[in-house]
């Protein structure tokens, strides 16, 4: 485990020292970011396929008298951005510059995604997963108000039609509790689940696309359709801290970055397949 740290470690400074001296913090970090997440996935698959190897297999599998599993799922469904106030900041001009369109609007978009993840042995009511979801909003051409007014005596500002492609990594801890436990699927028919974990949110917008890191709340149920199948709806709510959109337009001539926090509600349903291992329940 220390000589895992260690060379982990030590490829990080490597990577680190490959990103160009001139990148952003925020370039690094997203390079380290995708490192790590690639790493560690990596190694799960790794683990995984060398304990379902044949001569692992041989040993048996005393996990298969417990209630753990892992599994995979799809969902699909509805995504819900609340209005943003989005602030003027590098590149444009006095006066503009420092104020805040305040309450700029999106409709609401479709969403889908995929999750494959870990119910454990030991503790079957806890779990780990990884999921990635991708949504798509518009932003209609609309006049908003501006924090103060401007010389002119003006309040409104026009932001012209946009649109916002989301992709999401997550990671999240999960809780679960079982309902009405039959011999089929004896951890509960009715499965009830709580979940939180940080993650990483890309916005690509028409001019630019805008990242940062993000948390992720998650609430749901699942129902045991057979000893494999369940279906499941769940309500996830994330958060983006001071997301920087670059080369925004701004009737008549003002161009430059604007930075928002990003609220995304997302409501979904969805199938997971649950197994015990590559070979077999």
């Amino acid at each position: 485990m220390r000589q895992t740290i260690i060379l982990v470690t030590i490829i990080c400074l490597l990577l680190t020292s490959a990103v160009p001296s001139q990148a952003t913090i925020s370039q690094k970090a997203f390079a380290l970011t995708i490192f790590s997440l690639g790493t560690t996935g990596f190694s799960a698959l790794a683990y995984y396929l060398w304990k379902n190897s044949p001569a692992e297999r041989m040993r048996g599998y005393p996990e298969n008298l417990t209630l753990g599993e892992w599994y995979w799922g799809g969902y699909a469904g509805a995504a819900i951005l609340p209005s943003q106030d989005w602030t003027f900041s590098k590149g444009f001009n006095p006066p503009l510059k420092g104020l805040t369109a305040q309450d700029v609007s999106l409709q609401p978009g479709v969403t889908g995604g995929m999750k494959f993840g870990r119910f454990f042995d030991t503790l079957p009511w806890l779990g780990v997963e990884l999921e990635t979801n991708f949504s798509k909003h518009i932003i209609k051409e609309q006049n908003v108000t501006l924090s103060q007014p401007l010389p002119s005596g003006a309040r409104n500002v026009l932001i012209p039609r946009d649109r916002f492609y989301i992709w999401c990594l997550q990671t999240n801890i999960l809780a679960r509790y079982g309902f009405l436990p039959t011999k089929e699927t004896p951890f509960g028919r009715l499965q009830p689940y709580v979940g939180i974990g940080p993650g990483f949110e890309v916005l690509y917008g028409v001019t630019d696309s805008a990242k940062n890191f993000a948390v992720e709340t998650l609430t749901g149920l699942r129902f045991m359709a057979a000893a494999n199948i369940s279906i499941f709806c769940e309500y996830k709510f994330s958060y983006q801290l001071n997301a920087e959109y670059e080369r925004k337009q701004i009737p008549p001539d003002q161009v430059g970055i604007v930075s928002f926090d990003v609220p995304n509600h997302r409501l979904v349903f969805g199938f997971t397949y649950h197994f015990k291992n590559l070979f077999g329940n």
